[in-house]
């Protein structure tokens, strides 16, 4: 086992019952469901923090995100009228023939 350290810490009496009452319901040590309970927390802590950071990211991101999308929706438009002219042109001469 890793090296252990002794912390004092002062907790509400509801909740040190609580935790009591988990313990003995659960036979677990109240040792062990501390250390427990401080590693999920500081887990789901460091979770929080890159949901923040990956939204932060979004938030910098989204002026360039639209400008390419933009530029990309207008780029596709542009072909597509092309392509469309000469349709047309091609019928034009089609109907000629004909």
């Amino acid at each position: 086992m890793s090296e252990s350290r002794k912390l004092n810490i002062e907790l509400p009496v509801y909740l040190v019952e609580e935790i009591e009452r988990y313990c003995k319901i659960n036979n677990q040590q109240r040792n062990s469901f501390l250390n427990q309970a401080v590693k999920f927390y500081l887990k789901e802590l460091k979770k929080e923090e890159v949901r923040n950071h990956l939204r932060d990211g979004y938030k910098k991101m989204a002026g360039l995100n639209q400008q390419l999308a933009d530029e990309g929706l207008s780029s596709e438009c542009y072909s597509y009228l092309c392509y469309e002219q000469r349709l047309v042109e091609c019928e034009k001469i089609e109907s000629k023939k004909g």
